[in-house]
């Protein structure tokens, strides 16, 4: 582990975080004293583009709708798309076998 002055972070963050991405750890000091340890936190997850129908309705099965706002809910996701809520990838497989 590298020990780097908190001026050494600042003037050089961008070299810094690149260090640090490749799994570089650093121990930050002010005035010579220890203040704490840089490190890479884990990757996030990677986001998730589709949601299936079924997870939405997992979702929205405990929302604190009225009866009146459900429908509208409902009313809203059938007006955006034009069939199921499903996979578009599969759709569009679909699509291509036609």
């Amino acid at each position: 582990m590298r020990t780097i002055s908190q001026r050494e972070l600042r003037n050089d963050s961008g070299r810094i975080l690149r260090e640090l991405r490749d799994g570089e750890e650093f121990e930050v000091t002010i005035n010579g004293e220890s203040f704490g340890i840089l490190r890479m936190s884990p990757p996030p997850a990677k986001p998730q583009r589709f949601v299936s129908a079924d997870t939405l309705r997992a979702l929205y099965a405990d929302a604190p709708l009225s009866a009146e706002q459900a429908e509208a809910w409902k009313r809203d996701i059938r007006e955006a798309f034009d069939d199921e809520l499903d996979d578009p990838y599969t759709r569009s497989s679909r699509c291509q076998e036609q």
